[in-house]
């Protein structure tokens, strides 16, 4: 697929993730890893919806993820 034609424009595939769990598990934690490479021990209780971006390069193809 061309960038071009690609859903993104800038990248070739898109995938979203929605990540659900019980409260207090780490969702929101493991979303924020990925997306900026930090791990904050503390962390507020997430209200509403949250929603991270990450891409990366899969097997010569641009990937981006959208996680909620």
């Amino acid at each position: 697929m061309s960038s071009s034609s690609a859903p993104g424009g800038d990248c070739d595939y898109i995938f979203k993730i929605i990540v659900i769990g019980d409260s207090g598990v780490g969702k929101s934690s493991l979303t924020v890893r990925l997306s900026e490479d930090v791990f904050y021990k503390d962390y507020a209780s997430t209200i509403a919806i949250d929603f991270r971006m990450h891409q990366m390069n899969y097997m010569d193809k641009r990937v981006r993820l959208q996680i909620w």
